[in-house]
């Protein structure tokens, strides 16, 4: 089964083994987006003032409540975390993990994980041109820099999935002197994979980014891409500045979002069972500081 075929009903793990997706994820997205009406509905909620109202609503004490049974659902381990009593919902989904929860092994050869997420890896093309579920995109496009984007000619692109349950921190996934952050305005539509169907996210919903330059030359930019929900991202250093793998770069608010890792030709080369699972169809369950590529 190739990537653009019909939707997996299931995740793989690091050791191959299957994880079933919540079939009510798939049928709200199809029920949301399945006639003219509803999407209508679903561009009112991706827009910046919904999201907003949103965190206003999930900041209040009373979104506190909803905390125990989103805990329940979702089988989240709370003492992987740092304890503390949560004044809001909000204040749970900033939650910080403790450091032995995911631990990581520094090293200029690897290229870890910056977040918790469900991994997906392409290949782009000496053209800048690379497809997700069928949409074609260029780097161009999802940088929306040309002039920038000639420098991943035939790297790799990995699509770093969070879901509502993952941790949302996030940190460097190597070592070097990073760019100033760029904001490209956006959209917030969700990320979940029915949605390439009907709208080309990465190029039309709110991102930030930088470009980090490692001790050896290699080109790595991070890009945060904000989605349903996610009406802020909060990077931690704005500006230029030596950065360190592990170091944590920053947040996501409330919601569902995506991380992109672009990576130069002559650099990381993406670890087989991501390749691999990404061809059959399959996005990969991955933790935060967990090997996804080296050289």
């Amino acid at each position: 089964m190739s990537n653009t075929d019909k939707e997996p009903k299931c995740y793989k793990g690091r050791d191959g083994r299957e994880v079933p997706i919540p079939v009510s994820n798939n049928a709200l997205i199809e029920k949301m987006f399945s006639n003219v009406f509803t999407r209508g509905i679903m561009k009112l909620v991706s827009s910046r003032w919904y999201a907003n109202a949103q965190r206003a609503v999930m900041s209040s004490f009373v979104s506190s409540f909803f905390v125990s049974g989103f805990v329940r659902k979702n089988g989240i381990c709370l003492s992987e975390y740092k304890k503390k009593k949560y004044t809001s919902f909000h204040d749970f989904f900033k939650r910080e993990i403790k450091p032995s929860a995911r631990p990581y092994r520094v090293s200029d050869k690897a290229l870890l994980s910056p977040c918790d997420c469900k991994a997906s890896v392409y290949p782009i093309s000496q053209d800048s041109c690379f497809s997700i579920k069928g949409i074609p995109y260029t780097v161009a496009e999802v940088l929306d820099d040309p002039v920038a984007a000639q420098a991943y000619d035939g790297g790799y692109l990995f699509l770093l999935r969070l879901s509502l349950d993952d941790y949302h921190h996030y940190m460097y996934p190597v070592s070097g002197y990073k760019s100033s952050d760029r904001i490209i305005p956006g959209k917030l539509y969700t990320v979940h994979p029915l949605i390439h169907r009907y709208a080309a996210v990465y190029r039309e919903n709110a991102r930030e980014s930088c470009e980090i330059i490692t001790l050896d030359g290699a080109r790595v930019t991070v890009m945060q891409v904000g989605a349903l929900g996610v009406g802020k991202i909060v990077n931690d250093e704005m500006g230029a500045a030596q950065v360190y793998q592990g170091e944590e770069q920053g947040h996501f608010e409330f919601g569902g979002s995506t991380i992109l890792v672009l990576v130069d030709a002559d650099s990381y080369k993406p670890c087989e069972d991501l390749l691999n699972n990404t061809g059959e169809g399959f996005e990969t369950i991955v933790k935060m500081g967990e090997r996804i590529g080296g050289r």
